[in-house]
């Protein structure tokens, strides 16, 4: 574990007036932008339009390439890129990496593109290279990635976080001077219980603290809103703050935040109910959720996927739209046998047992076939897809042609549907 020290982050005015101008001129020619007319991704017709057994029978669209809506946010297929992150940022800040990154992803087709996840407070980041919403200042260069995703014709919404226990982590292939940790604000719902030997032990919340969390998420809320963003997704997986209260494994709390599922729940209901109250009444909120901790070796209580259906119950009441169903990641002790669509049993689970509720498979997910089948045996509404992506940001447009589909390219692309 590295020796640091905690400190406050300076704001951006620390760079030197010799290192850039003070001023960029920006012209509005820079902004301007093809129009979309049919978003990128939209089924557009069979790959080979005789392929029908008669003339009578026309072609059946498949699921993943037909429109799906939820209140006022409409998709043109139902493949959505996970939220992943990136480790590139400074102070919070978004910058051109985030633009071309997540740029790419509408350029070729996505449905929807959930950003990273957005600290919503500065000590909640999971590295010193995460994004955040937790200051005004973030809203601009959020605004630009969301206004190129929605010209090309795209929706994108961003994944609002704290990570709680697993905070003041290294950024893997960043390297962060001591000073950029913060050991001593590492927090969690009970105090000493580190993620990992490699982690910080936190220290515990106050129901003082607790509260202000609350607030900070909805305040990063409306800063994602004011950034134009179609949707939030609520980080209640992982391991990190929501889930370590979820979970008795990381939740040792004796008063009215532990102890019973209820007491465990009251802080994601409590998240829940904030964003809501900040976030436009017909804008849709998506949870994301571990299904289970993958700890069934040990002895004692752990997070398993009927508490998952039931706090499912509880965020639909709430206020939740969509709910991402993920599994793992709330210690180090776990055991995971992955394999293609190893998740997709927990989304299953969930979809069964609570009707209403649109429901989000991930989880090696691996192309277009394998995620059609997801939907026809309706197992899910939607596929969330990560590793996908980032081997290939035309996806989209890959599972369609293994659809034996054609699917709208960006107009500047067009020549490829084509040949």
């Amino acid at each position: 574990m590295p020796s640091v020290k905690s400190s406050s982050i300076a704001p951006i005015t620390h760079i030197s007036k010799d290192a850039i101008p003070e001023r960029i001129t920006e012209y509005p020619q820079q902004r301007y932008h093809v129009p979309q007319p049919i978003s990128p991704g939209t089924f557009v017709s069979p790959k080979n339009p005789s392929s029908s057994s008669s003339e009578d029978e026309e072609f059946k669209v498949p699921l993943l390439f037909q429109p799906f809506t939820v209140k006022n946010l409409t998709l043109p297929n139902r493949i959505l890129v996970a939220p992943m992150c990136m480790d590139s940022s400074q102070d919070g800040f978004v910058s051109d990496f985030h633009l071309v990154s997540v740029g790419a992803y509408s350029l070729h087709g996505a449905g929807l593109t959930i950003m990273e996840a957005a600290a919503v407070t500065e000590f909640g980041r999971i590295t010193p290279g995460d994004i955040g919403l937790y200051r005004d200042e973030h809203v601009e260069g959020i605004k630009r990635i969301v206004d190129f995703v929605h010209a090309q014709g795209g929706k994108i919404g961003i994944q609002l976080a704290h990570a709680g226990r697993k905070a003041s982590d290294t950024a893997g292939y960043t390297q962060h001077e001591a000073s950029e940790f913060w050991p001593e604000n590492v927090v969690g719902p009970t105090g000493g219980l580190a993620w990992g030997k490699d982690l910080f032990p936190p220290r515990e919340l106050t129901v003082d603290e607790i509260q202000e969390l609350v607030k900070a998420f909805g305040s990063a809320a409306v800063r994602a809103n004011n950034a134009g963003m179609d949707t939030v997704e609520i980080h209640g997986a992982h391991g990190y703050l929501i889930h370590s209260f979820l979970s008795p494994v990381s939740n040792h709390r004796t008063d009215q935040y532990g102890g019973s599922l209820e007491n465990r729940a009251r802080f994601l209901l409590e998240v829940i109910k904030e964003v809501r109250a900040d976030f436009p009444a017909e804008k849709p909120i998506i949870l994301r959720v571990s299904a289970t901790d993958y700890v069934q070796h040990l002895e004692g209580p752990s997070w398993e996927i009927e508490q998952t259906v039931q706090i499912a119950k509880w965020v639909k009441d709430a206020g939740i739209d969509i709910f991402h169903v993920s599994s793992g990641g709330n210690t180090h002790q776990q055991k995971i046998k992955a394999f293609p669509g190893y998740q997709v049993p927990f989304a299953e689970q969930v979809k069964r047992n609570v009707p209403g509720l649109h429901v989000v498979a991930v989880g090696l997910i691996n192309g277009g076939v394998q995620a059609e089948e997801v939907l026809q045996e309706e197992k899910a509404d939607l596929i969330a897809i990560g590793r996908g992506f980032l081997r290939d940001p035309s996806f989209t447009l890959q599972a369609a042609r293994q659809l034996g589909l054609v699917a709208k390219h960006t107009q500047q692309y067009s020549g490829v549907q084509r040949t």
